[in-house]
C-alpha cells in the first residue's frame, strides 16, 4: 500500500516586531504526530527561521528578518514592517524539490499574521495544483469568515475544534480511513508533537491543559476551549523523559490555569519533576496566577527547575483588576512575591506582566504599576494589549479603536497600538518601555 504524504507548514509572518519567545507551532506538530500514527509520511517546513548564533541560554532567539514595503492598510504606521522567517523564494525552491504531497496543512496563528499564511497557501497551490490544502489555527478559529476569504486557494479552512471535519478531509484526500482519530480534549491519548521532524530541538513546549478556569476580559482562551481539560501527571512526565532521552534540556509550560486547584494538578506534577534523576530547565511564558503562590508552591517551582517565574499583575488599579478578570489583588500579589523571594528567586528571576494600551487607559496607570513592581524588587514586563475577537473587551470597544479592528484582522496587532489616544500616545508607550528597563 502506498504511503500517503503530508507536508505541514509553519508560515513566515509580517510584523513590526517579533521574537522567538519560546514560540512553536504546537498544534500543527500535534496534528503531524496524529498523522504519523496513522502511517503517513510527514514533512515539516518551518518557515520561522531563527539566528542560531544568537540563541540565548534559555532557548529564545531572534528570527531572521527582512524589511518589506507596507501594504496600503498599514501605510500610515510609522514603523518598519518586516518579514520574519524564510523568504518566499527560499520556500518555493524547497517545496519544488519535494515529492508532491497528497495533503498540505498550513497553520495561521496570530490573527494579524494571516497575510504570510495566505501567501504560503497561494504559493503551495501554484506548486502543487493537485494537492489538497487545509488551513487551521487561531486565525480561522477567531475570524472564520475573514479566514475563508483570505484562504480562497485552500480546500478547507477549519477551526481547532472541528476535528471530525478535518479527519474527513484527510481521508478524502488520501482515499482511506484513518484508524486513529483522537479528539483534542483527551490530552493523555495524543501522540507527542512531532518536534523530531526538526534537526534541532532547542526546547519543547509541554501542553498540560486546554482551556482556563478564569474569564479574563482580554483573553479568548475560554471561547476557543470552553471546558478546562487537564493532562495527567504520568503523561506529562512521560513526555519529559521521552525528549530528555533525545537531548532536550529546556521545557516550556503552556497552561493558562497551571496553579488553579494545584493540589490535584501543578503540585503533584512539580513533585514528580523534582524527583527526576536529572535536572531540567522550565520556563512559563503564560503568567502564573500570583493568588495561588505560597511558600510550598514557590519551593516546588525552584526544585522542579523553573529558572524564572512569570506572573500576572496587569494593573495596580483595583477597578482595572476587577474589570479585566479579578484574578489577583495587591495583597495576594505581595504575598506571592514574598514566597518567591524566600524560595531564593532574585529580581531578574521574577517578572510581572503589566497590561498597557487598554481602551481608555491613561499612561500614568502603567507607570504606577512599574513603580510598584520596582518597590518590590520585581522586574516589570509590559504586555501590550491585543484586541482579540470574541472577548468582552473587543466586543465592547471594537468601534472605538483608531483602526477598524473588526473589519480586518491586520489591525489587531498590538504593535500598531490600536487604542492610542491623547491620554496614552505612542510616545508615552516608548517612554514606559524605557522606564521599565531602568534600575
Amino acid at each position: 500500500m502506498r504511503v500517503p504524504r503530508v507536508v505541514v507548514i509553519n508560515p513566515y509572518i509580517y510584523d513590526f516586531a517579533a521574537y522567538s519567545f519560546w514560540s512553536s507551532p504546537l498544534g500543527l506538530l500535534y496534528i503531524a504526530g496524529i498523522l504519523r500514527r496513522n502511517g503517513f509520511h510527514v514533512d515539516l517546513v518551518d518557515c520561522m527561521s531563527v539566528r542560531e548564533e544568537k540563541r540565548k541560554p534559555d532557548g529564545r532567539a531572534p528570527f531572521i528578518k527582512h524589511p518589506v514595503p507596507k501594504p496600503d492598510a498599514l501605510r500610515g504606521v510609522r514603523k518598519t514592517l518586516r518579514r520574519y522567517g524564510m523568504p518566499p523564494e527560499e520556500l518555493s525552491a524547497l517545496l519544488e524539490r519535494m515529492s508532491p504531497p497528497d495533503v498540505i496543512l498550513v497553520t495561521s496563528i496570530m490573527t494579524y499574521w494571516y497575510v504570510g499564511a495566505m501567501e504560503v497557501v497561494d504559493l503551495a497551490r501554484r506548486i502543487y495544483p493537485r494537492s489538497r490544502i487545509a488551513v487551521g489555527g487561531i486565525y480561522p478559529a477567531l475570524c472564520p469568515e475573514q479566514a475563508r476569504a483570505s484562504f480562497s486557494a485552500a480546500d478547507l479552512v477549519v477551526s481547532s475544534g472541528d476535528m471530525g471535519r478535518f479527519y474527513g478531509f484527510v481521508e478524502a484526500g488520501v482515499g482511506r480511513k484513518l484508524e486513529f482519530k483522537p479528539v483534542m480534549d483527551d490530552l493523555d491519548i495524543l501522540p507527542y508533537p512531532a518536534f523530531d521532524l526538526s534537526e534541532n530541538i532547542p526546547f519543547v513546549p509541554l501542553l498540560t491543559s486546554l482551556g482556563c478556569a478564569f474569564r479574563c476580559t482580554y483573553c479568548a482562551t475560554s471561547y476557543m476551549y470552553p471546558v478546562l481539560t487537564r493532562r495527567g501527571v504520568d503523561s506529562v512526565v512521560g513526555e519529559i523523559l521521552h525528549w530528555h532521552e533525545r537531548g532536550v534540556r529546556r521545557f516550556v509550560i503552556y497552561d493558562d490555569s497551571f496553579l488553579y486547584g494545584s493540589s490535584h494538578h501543578a503540585k503533584p506534577l512539580l513533585e514528580r519533576i523534582a524527583a527526576l534523576p536529572f535536572p531540567v530547565n522550565i520556563y512559563n511564558p503564560n503568567a502564573l496566577n500570583a493568588a495561588f503562590i505560597d511558600d510550598e508552591t514557590a519551593s516546588l517551582l525552584v526544585r522542579s527547575g523553573f529558572r524564572e517565574v512569570r506572573i500576572g499583575l496587569e494593573s495596580v488599579d483595583p477597578n482595572r483588576q476587577a474589570q479585566t478578570g479579578g484574578k489577583v489583588t495587591g495583597a495576594a500579589f505581595e504575598r506571592a512575591i514574598a514566597s518567591l523571594k524566600r524560595a531564593g528567586y532574585g529580581r531578574d528571576q521574577v517578572r510581572a506582566y503589566i497590561l498597557a494600551g487598554l481602551p481608555g487607559q491613561p499612561w500614568q496607570e502603567v507607570k504606577q504599576a512599574i513603580d510598584y513592581l520596582k518597590s518590590l524588587d520585581v522586574t516589570p514586563s509590559i504586555a501590550e494589549y491585543t484586541p482579540i475577537p470574541h472577548t468582552p473587551l473587543f466586543e465592547r470597544y471594537k468601534d472605538s479603536a483608531r483602526f477598524p479592528v473588526a473589519d480586518d484582522a491586520i489591525y489587531q496587532n498590538n504593535a500598531i497600538f490600536p487604542y492610542a489616544w491623547e491620554g496614552f500616545t505612542e510616545e508615552d508607550l516608548n517612554y514606559l518601555k524605557k522606564y521599565a528597563k531602568e534600575g
